[in-house]
């Protein structure tokens, strides 16, 4: 299937807030680059994102060949072709990795001064964990992923654990240095997908899941707003919850939602 994400217009970043925007702000002094960075926050967004929807198929990262993923996969509004789209915004190539503590997948970008390793480094997490599973990155994946940053000279999270406690390796990996990118599906194809993956396993009582899933229906993310079915989830999460952190997220999110209900 032919790919859409799309690299929004910096008019389109005005509010949103991008993990290090403080940082830049003290650092850097320039608000245009700041936007920039918010920017390259909603192109990273949609990158993990389209990521994430791959790996529902797959269950592999194209973590050996992201450039040549990015080029097949992303395409600029109005389909020009104005940047390198393996790039960020400055110009330096986008970097992926996986945590595996948190059990996700991590889209890197080396901010406005180019540098890796400086305070305006920026980084979009996406767990895996509300559609794939406590174990979505096994040991196979972790262990790609620590190859693939040594030789880039960067440090990750992955790279200072084994693995995933229980993990089981994901079968024979279908990346490798220089493989063609499978072209990753459409915006609206990847929610779908995330979508269903997360219903099947809010059906079976996986906190995480029921609490991501309860957030689309409060903000109509890719299914119809429905705060009554956000409420019955919510309270999934609460019960279910193996994390004190989830625990309270998912308790704040149903308070909210009862206020609306008027409960």
């Amino acid at each position: 299937m032919s790919a859409l994400l799309k690299i929004l217009p910096l008019a389109a970043a005005a509010g949103v807030a991008v993990m290090n925007a403080d940082s830049l702000k003290k650092s850097l002094g320039v608000v245009d680059k700041v936007r920039s960075a918010a920017t390259s926050g909603i192109e990273m967004q949609g990158i993990a994102e389209a990521l994430a929807g791959d790996f529902i198929e797959t269950k592999d990262l194209p973590l050996e060949n992201f450039g040549a993923w990015l080029k097949e996969n992303m395409r600029e509004k109005g389909g020009k072709d104005t940047r390198d789209k393996s790039k960020d915004p400055w110009g330096t190539e986008y970097r992926l990795t996986v945590d595996v503590p948190k059990n996700g997948l991590v889209v890197l970008s080396a901010g406005p001064d180019k540098a890796w390793k400086s305070d305006d480094d920026l980084n979009y997490f996406y767990s895996l964990t509300g559609i794939e599973g406590k174990n979505a990155i096994g040991p196979e994946l972790a262990a790609r992923a620590r190859a693939a940053a040594a030789k880039q000279g960067i440090s990750t999270a992955s790279s200072q654990s084994s693995g995933v406690a229980g993990g089981r390796a994901t079968g024979p990996s279908r990346a490798t240095t220089g493989s063609t990118p499978k072209p990753s599906q459409s915006a609206e194809e990847t929610t779908r997908k995330v979508v269903e993956s997360q219903t099947k396993r809010a059906a079976s009582g996986d906190a995480q899941a029921s609490f991501d899933l309860a957030n689309r229906y409060i903000t109509e993310d890719g299914v119809f707003k429905d705060y009554a079915e956000a409420k019955k989830l919510l309270e999934t999460a609460v019960k279910n919850a193996d994390t004190q952190t989830l625990r309270e997220k998912a308790q704040t999110q149903l308070d909210n939602v009862n206020k609306v209900l008027g409960k």
